[in-house]
């Protein structure tokens, strides 16, 4: 919702361009990468201008992505996807993973509050899904990015097999570091505010 599709695309095109592989997130936690310069590309929400940025930016360019979609959004509101439309995507080849149910705070205040509204964000999604698309999610991404202790023990418990947490800093992460938490693994959030540092740092990469 950031960026036009035009901008989305040599976004994309530029990564490339400096040497970067841009591969599924299920192929960089696999280790099935080649080389130390590879993105994978995320998009939250389910909002439903992902469906052109997967068909009009991501497709005629060969990129997967990951959707983190929140159940309650789909075909619920002309401003998410259908749940036709995630599951056309889906074929197309992008990966679909859980992003909450209601996309309510799983924050460590939120756990204070009101720990069984957490633990339903890690809970619910799954089932959901499935019925919806015919495939039960393995990935979970945080809403808002922020996730408490016990929201990442929640949805380790869910049966979930990595957890995604998100902000605007910029890093790289080893997914196969035996010490990486696979409940808190980071990702890197593209503001606008933040875009030409993250070239600053995709160029000065070795």
């Amino acid at each position: 919702m950031d960026y036009s599709l035009q901008e989305f695309g040599s976004q994309l095109d530029r990564m490339r361009s400096l040497g970067w592989q841009l591969v599924s997130l299920e192929q960089a936690l696999a280790g099935n990468l080649s080389g130390d310069k590879n993105i994978a590309i995320t998009i939250d929400d389910g909002h439903r201008t992902v469906y052109d940025a997967v068909v009009k930016v991501l497709l005629p360019r060969e990129v997967p992505a990951e959707l983190f979609v929140f159940p309650h959004a789909l075909g619920r509101s002309l401003h998410y996807l259908k749940v036709g439309s995630l599951k056309q995507l889906m074929l197309k080849g992008m990966g679909v993973g859980a992003h909450g149910y209601y996309h309510l705070l799983m924050t460590p205040k939120a756990w204070a509050r009101n720990p069984k509204s957490v633990m339903q964000e890690a809970l619910r999604p799954a089932d959901a899904l499935l019925q919806m698309t015919g495939k039960s999610p393995t990935l979970f991404a945080y809403p808002y990015g922020i996730a408490a202790p016990e929201a990442e023990a929640s949805v380790q418990a869910a049966g979930y097999l990595w957890g995604f947490l998100a902000d605007g800093r910029l890093r790289s992460v080893d997914l196969t570091d035996p010490k990486l938490n696979h409940f808190a693994v980071p990702r890197t959030i593209v503001y606008r505010t933040g875009l030409k540092a993250l070239f600053t740092y995709l160029k000065s990469a070795p």
